[in-house]
């Protein structure tokens, strides 16, 4: 018997159709988006910033060994052209240029990233050849030194130390250059490919949809359209709420099945509402007949009909009970909430009470005015109470002054600066020792007992701190630190002293004790303690951490302003990098300016 084709079979062969050929355009076009946004974005953030970035080094390279030998082969001053600009690019460019490549790197392969690591390896050596030259020949009068000069010129002549050295950087970073150009050219061409493949289905398989979507419009057109749009009138009429008064025509094929359906369906609407007017009215003796033996929703209303009345008997005493219960709890919440909010207010008092409390124990603006003029402090704690503190007196003819961070921050961070403030009374003060190793020893000890005292287990509180004694006379600045560095601004060069790499009162006693610095400080120069709060932020554009190089580079450039520009400026470097994330712990630095 032949399969007699209906609307619903001539529809779905068409759409069918289409659907097919759409879907393979679109699972092909989708593939090769994907594939060449995949190839793309190698190419655009990996290779070719790469091939850019090893060819500026190579150029860098290149300038570098021109200029170091003009430093080495004519006579000129320290701020000749060519020596300023050699110190430009091997103190900045080269940095920025190999922190670049350095993020580049996590996208390469394995072997890229150890030719790189060769040729960095390379540069080492080739910029310690560099920095033996500017040793031996570091001002003008070192030229007229003939065992320098002829030293330098041997490390810089054609074809001496100075050239081999750098072929050999230049062979490394030309073997790179060729694999990451390669591989960049090679990518280049898949994508070109994929496109060309991608043109080629979408013209076929595009006219192939043209002409079946042709076909199932003037289908829909001729065997659906008319029909549907009386059922959709019909149905709009219902969707208002409006029983249609024209009868509905009733055809033979699937449209006339949905006709008399819908017919069905209006005397069915028009019964139900009748029996729902005379349920809302109370009367729940309504005779109602279901369409049916297997009307659902007829059956389904009747059985309200019987149940309605027992169950709103039994809401109004649900109402009634569970009223009285909403109002018990409501009196609890009240009362609770009452009780947290006054909590929350005696513990905030508390808090700010004791900041009042460490308050009082730092020095105040003008005493540090006073010992110590031409300095600042700049003090932001992250909480309400601060883990870090600073501390300043006069001994004899000396200042003694620190900068302390305490473990954690907050009130815990209070509670340990509480325990350092009164060590640097006792030992300082009280015991008269000024000598800092001797004094961050004697506050080891006294933090030792005071936090591990009958204790059996270890406890890992403890205090970083930078301490300095300062005889304003002779300029001599003594210093000693535990985790916590000393930095002097010299121009446009930090010295940094370096701190011993342990907390106070975190250790065994029986360990090393602290190691002294003398500091002849001259005239300009600028010293500065600090805790670790500003270099561990995060923030700029990517969310990282500010880092020690970015803050002494920072300190290089405010070091020339006076005391309270230079608080306005640091501040003001912190805010912008921190943005708008949350400041991870205290901040705490003080500078003295000679």
């Amino acid at each position: 018997m032949r399969m007699r084709m209906t609307i619903g079979r001539r529809i779905g062969l068409a759409f069918g159709l289409f659907i097919f050929f759409a879907l393979v355009v679109v699972v092909l076009t989708n593939r090769t988006i994907e594939s060449s946004r995949s190839i793309n974005n190698q190419i655009n953030n990996v290779y070719g910033p790469s091939v850019d970035a090893l060819v500026r080094l190579r150029n860098l390279v290149v300038n570098s060994r021109t200029l170091l030998k003009h430093w080495a082969l004519v006579e000129s001053i320290p701020d000749a052209p060519e020596k300023t600009a050699l110190v430009k690019i091997t103190e900045q460019d080269l940095p920025a240029l190999i922190d670049r490549i350095d993020t580049l790197q996590a996208w390469w392969d394995k072997d890229e990233v150890a030719s790189m690591s060769r040729a960095f390896s390379d540069m080492n050596v080739l910029f310690d050849l560099h920095d033996s030259v500017k040793a031996m020949l570091p001002t003008f009068e070192s030229y007229k030194d003939p065992v320098a000069y002829f030293n330098a010129r041997d490390l810089a002549e054609e074809g001496g130390l100075l050239d081999m050295q750098t072929d050999k950087v230049l062979a490394d970073l030309d073997a790179l250059l060729e694999v990451q150009g390669r591989k960049r050219d090679n990518l280049r061409e898949v994508m070109l490919r994929s496109f060309d493949s991608l043109r080629f289905f979408v013209l076929y398989l595009g006219s192939a949809l043209v002409l079946v979507g042709t076909i199932a419009s003037l289908l829909l057109i001729r065997r659906i359209v008319r029909p549907v749009r009386h059922l959709r009138s019909v149905l709009l009429k219902l969707g208002r709420g409006v029983f249609p008064r024209t009868r509905i025509t009733q055809g033979n094929d699937e449209i006339g099945d949905m006709s008399r359906a819908l017919a069905g369906l209006v005397e069915g609407l028009r019964r139900t509402t009748d029996f729902s007017h005379a349920l809302a009215a109370g009367d729940f003796k309504a005779e109602y007949q279901p369409l049916s033996d297997e009307d659902v929703l007829g059956h389904a209303l009747l059985k309200m009909r019987k149940e309605l009345g027992e169950r709103e008997r039994i809401l109004e005493e649900k109402v009634r009970e569970r009223t009285e219960e909403t109002v018990r709890q409501k009196d609890e919440v009240e009362r609770q909430s009452r009780k947290v909010v006054e909590l929350y207010k005696n513990v905030t008092d508390s808090i700010r009470y004791a900041k009042r409390l460490q308050e009082s124990i730092l020095p105040p603006d003008h005493r540090i005015a006073e010992l110590l003029p031409g300095s600042f402090v700049l003090y932001r704690p992250k909480d309400i109470v601060s883990g870090d503190f600073y501390w300043v007196e006069a001994v004899d003819d000396k200042v003694v002054f620190a900068a302390v961070d305490c473990t954690g921050h907050g009130v815990p961070g209070a509670f340990m600066s509480l325990v350092g403030h009164n060590g640097l009374n006792q030992v300082i003060k009280e015991r008269h020792v000024i000598d800092p190793a001797a004094v961050l020893g004697q506050l080891n000890r006294i933090a030792y007992e005071t936090l591990h005292k009958d204790r059996d287990q270890y406890v890992r509180d403890g205090m970083d701190m930078a301490l300095c004694v300062l005889d304003p006379a002779s300029r001599i600045l003594e210093f000693a630190g535990a985790n916590c560095p000393l930095y002097v601004v010299r121009g446009q060069e930090v010295l940094q002293f370096a701190p011993n790499k342990k907390p106070i009162g975190g250790f065994a006693q029986l360990e090393d004790a602290f190691t002294g610095h003398t500091v002849q400080l001259q005239p300009g120069d600028n010293a500065f303690i600090f805790s670790d709060g500003y270099a561990d932020q995060f923030g700029g554009p990517r969310g990282k951490k500010f880092l020690y190089r970015r803050f002494r580079e920072l300190l290089v450039k405010v070091a020339p302003e006076p005391p309270d520009r230079k608080k306005a400026l640091l501040n003001q470097a912190f805010n912008e990098w921190k943005g708008t994330l949350e400041q991870v712990d205290d901040i705490l630095i003080m500078g003295i300016q000679v």
